[in-house]
C-alpha cells in the first residue's frame, strides 16, 4: 500500500468503488426479496434473477478493481484517532467483507451452473453452464449462497454502523475518510 501522509482521505476511484459496491450489494440482496410476489417461470421472476445474478457479476468486477487500487493507489496513513485494538478490528472486518464479496458472488454462479442456467451479465455477454446439473447439490450450495449472503450484508451492516458511530460518538475521521469531497458554496 502507498500510504501518502499528505492524504486525509481515500482518493476519488477508491472511494466511488466503495459506494458502488454498497448500492450493488444493496440492490443484490433487496431483489431477492421480491421473487415471492411473482410465480415461477413468469418474465418478471426472472427479471428478478437477471438482475440479481448481473449485479452479483458487477460485485466481482467492482471487487477486481477494488483490490488493485487499494493495494497500489495512494491510501491516507492511518487516523491516528483511533486505538490499536480498534486498527486491528477494522483490518479483520476489512478483510472478511473482502473475502465475503469475494465468496458470495462465486458460489452463486457456480449454483446457477449446478442449476443448468447460463450467467448473463446485463445481456452483455453470457457464460453457459460448464457443468452438468445437480439439483441436489444445488440446494446445497444455495445454502451455503445464503449463508454467505447474510454474513456479508450483517458484516456490512456493522461496518457502516461502526463508521457512523465513529462520526457521531466519538467524533473522528474514520467516516469522512470515505464521503465524497463537500462541493465549496
Amino acid at each position: 500500500m502507498a500510504v501518502d501522509p499528505k492524504l486525509s482521505r481515500y482518493g476519488a476511484p477508491l472511494r466511488a468503488i466503495h459506494w458502488l459496491t454498497v448500492l450493488s450489494i444493496i440492490v443484490v440482496f433487496g431483489i431477492t426479496y421480491l421473487e415471492g410476489f411473482f410465480a415461477r417461470g413468469t418474465p418478471a421472476r426472472g427479471l428478478i434473477w437477471w438482475t440479481h445474478i448481473s449485479v452479483g457479476l458487477l460485485l466481482i468486477a467492482l471487487v477486481a478493481v477494488r483490490i488493485p487500487v487499494r493495494i497500489f493507489g495512494p491510501t491516507p496513513p492511518a487516523s491516528t484517532q483511533i486505538s490499536r485494538p480498534v486498527a486491528i478490528a477494522s483490518h479483520i472486518v476489512h478483510g472478511l467483507l473482502y473475502l465475503l464479496l469475494i465468496a458470495t458472488p462465486f458460489v452463486g454462479i457456480y449454483l446457477a451452473f449446478l442449476r443448468g442456467n447460463e450467467v448473463s451479465f446485463f445481456s452483455l455477454f453470457t457464460i453457459p453452464s460448464p457443468i452438468a446439473p445437480d439439483r441436489p447439490t444445488a440446494r446445497q450450495v444455495q445454502e451455503v449462497h445464503e449463508w454467505l449472503a447474510n454474513a456479508l450484508v450483517i458484516l456490512a451492516f456493522l461496518h457502516a454502523a461502526a463508521a457512523v458511530a465513529h462520526h457521531v460518538l466519538l467524533k473522528d475521521d474514520v467516516l469522512k475518510r470515505m464521503l465524497p469531497e463537500r462541493v465549496a458554496p
